[in-house]
């Protein structure tokens, strides 16, 4: 895996496709492929070494998690989006500053390329999150 990191803000936030995917089950494979991938900028995925649909570790200051590359033509360089669910759970803090709410826009995150490595189901990355890797 290379160490050449893209620094980005993390932003998180509902998508259509994600909800409908929700509702036949967050364990089932339509939920993982709505939920599992970071949109991002050509120049992000070209500074990586990443082909569209290749993994990538996303390392903020509460955690990591390895999703799949997904290219977003309408995104700002520096500005990467992962629908809400387990895996944007994984790396945004659950911190609500009393509000209720974790902050889900605005998480300075780090990204690197992660060929080779496997993007965990929801249930493998449920298992990791609890065993604490």
């Amino acid at each position: 895996m290379s160490r050449k990191g893209v620094e980005a803000i993390l932003t998180s936030g509902r998508t259509l496709k994600q909800g409908r995917a929700m509702e036949l089950g967050k364990l089932g494979p339509e939920y993982h492929k709505e939920v599992a991938f970071c949109e991002m900028d050509k120049v992000t995925l070209e500074t990586l070494g990443l082909e569209e649909g290749e993994p990538v570790l996303i390392e903020t200051p509460h955690g990591s998690v390895v999703v799949m590359s997904k290219l977003d033509r309408r995104a700002e360089p520096g500005v990467v989006f992962i629908p809400c669910g387990p895996y944007a759970n994984a790396v945004i803090g659950s911190e609500t500053e009393g509000t209720g709410m974790p902050d889900f826009k605005g998480v300075s995150a780090k990204l690197f390329a992660a060929k080779g490595q496997e993007v965990p189901n929801v249930e493998q990355l449920l298992k990791q999150i609890v065993e604490g890797r």
